[in-house]
């Protein structure tokens, strides 16, 4: 059971990830669904994951001032 709900999690995350990366191409550059095939849908995937990773972790804010000394 807890595979089973897993596996839905994780469908559900790839869903999530194909949609975003759908809207973040062009409109003129999408393909309709029905021509969509593995190369394309892997990379929308690619897409929509870059996309989330844009919106990742502020790497550049540190707790250091600019003289390099601990706040």
């Amino acid at each position: 059971m807890d595979l089973l709900v897993l596996f839905f999690i994780c469908m559900f995350f790839t869903a999530v990830v194909f949609v975003i990366g759908r809207f973040a191409c062009p409109r003129y550059d999408r393909v309709p669904l029905l021509e969509v095939d593995h190369v394309i849908a892997w990379t929308t995937l690619r897409r929509g994951w870059h996309a989330l990773g844009a919106f990742g972790p502020l790497t550049n804010i540190t707790d250091e001032s600019p003289d390099g000394n601990p706040a």
